[in-house]
């Protein structure tokens, strides 16, 4: 189960204490139920990146950036040859890579989604603004009496975008 509470907040030490010594951490961190809590709590991922390949000039800025190392502009191919000429090596290969259509030079962009943040690093450094983060958020059918209502079911299977 998945909670949609607020976050929790950090507990921190005494003014007095920080300031009396660089030795002490100034955020003490959570108990072990808080912290079980916290970790379960719904993050509500809901920013996706989308790259346009019209803007793009293949500068690499992205790829410099990019904690994850998720971005790797190569020569376009099949998904099994693809995967082994990504930057950070695809652990979860059930997870389809998104391959952007042939850019100026011939290659593509391939961003393995599995292992990006949605940090928006890449959105930031972006000289032409390839990269855009945008709002999106995909709802479903739900299992059981929900899904047989019919005003219900057509409420949750639609795809909402707002930039």
């Amino acid at each position: 189960d998945i909670s949609n509470d607020v976050r929790f907040k950090v507990p921190w030490t005494t003014a007095e204490k920080a300031l009396a010594s660089i030795k002490v951490e100034v955020e003490l961190g959570f108990d072990a139920a808080t912290a079980f809590k916290e970790a379960s709590r719904c993050l509500n991922c809901d920013v996706q990146t989308v790259f346009k390949g019209n803007l793009c000039i293949e500068c690499d800025a992205c790829v410099d950036i990019c904690p994850m190392d998720c971005i790797t502009f190569t020569n376009n191919g099949e998904e099994v040859d693809l995967r082994t000429r990504l930057k950070a090596p695809a652990e979860h290969t059930g997870q389809d890579l998104y391959v952007s259509g042939e850019l100026k030079t011939g290659r593509v962009m391939v961003k393995d989604e599995d292992v990006c943040l949605h940090c928006g690093f890449c959105a930031e450094r972006c000289p032409t603004g390839a990269w855009d983060m945008q709002k999106f958020l995909l709802n479903t059918t739900q299992a059981g009496p929900r899904a047989r209502d019919t005003k219900s079911a057509a409420a949750h299977t639609n795809v909402t975008e707002a930039a």
